[in-house]
């Protein structure tokens, strides 16, 4: 994605018509900057709408956004790229109490895997992110992720789902505790809105999260992003919440 979008490049990370998503990003606020004579966004406002928007969108908006970015990104979406990533990538840790040291934990992991190097760089960049806005959701999980990925240097796209043995206080906004925490760090901001946008599909799917907590262990949580990604290839229903 380049560093200035134009309105164009936004409708199609959002799935939308252009007079639709000049409704949204009007609601929005978002600022123009003038790039090459033409009214544009700055791409870190944009990702960090579209971060905060994917939250609230319907079921199909979602999906569409889901498939635009993936498109976009080069990606077949009806691939299981969730599951695919997550093989091996799934953290219970024995001690973990607090945000501080959830971040540490997450950003040792990662760059344990050999996708990032810098754990010191990748650490500061997911607090910046969190102290601007907590990634945590209402249903008990968080979708964390660098503020900046450009300056990060990432040999590979990374996904990683953690789950402490306590849920944890991660500033969600009515206080309630965080149970899950996905991290996502991926050069390509189309792939990260693909896969955030398929995130919280999962999320809507009924049990899904309690069904994590409630796993024996890894490769049972493994079995359970399965089965689950498999039901999003399925046509939505009239009133499917997906």
């Amino acid at each position: 994605m380049k560093t200035f979008l134009t309105l164009t490049d936004t409708a199609k990370c959002l799935g939308m018509s252009l007079q639709e998503a000049t409704r949204e990003i009007g609601r929005a606020g978002l600022e123009t900057v003038l790039f090459q004579g033409q009214k544009c966004y700055l791409r870190s406002d944009i990702l960090d709408w579209l971060t905060r928007e994917f939250g609230s969108l319907a079921a199909d908006r979602l999906a569409l956004a889901e498939q635009s970015n993936a498109e976009t990104a080069g990606l077949d979406s009806k691939a299981l790229l969730m599951t695919e990533m997550l093989s091996g990538n799934i953290i219970v840790p024995d001690r973990v109490g607090t945000r501080s040291s959830m971040l540490r934990l997450m950003a040792s992991e990662a760059c344990g895997t050999g996708a990032l190097y810098d754990e010191a760089a990748l650490l500061e960049q997911i607090i910046l992110r969190e102290n601007a806005a907590s990634t945590a959701l209402r249903c008990g999980a968080a979708l964390v992720h660098p503020l900046d990925v450009r300056k990060l240097f990432v040999e590979h796209s990374l996904l990683m789902l953690f789950r402490p043995p306590h849920p944890l206080p991660f500033g969600e906004e009515t206080g309630r505790l965080t149970s899950l925490f996905f991290l996502l760090v991926f050069p390509s901001a189309n792939e990260h809105l693909h896969m955030l946008a398929r995130l919280n599909r999962m999320l809507r799917l009924q049990g899904f999260v309690d069904d994590l907590l409630s796993a024996g262990g890894p490769a049972e949580m493994l079995d359970i992003v399965k089965e689950r990604e498999r039901e999003l290839r399925e046509p939505l229903r009239k009133g499917d919440s997906r």
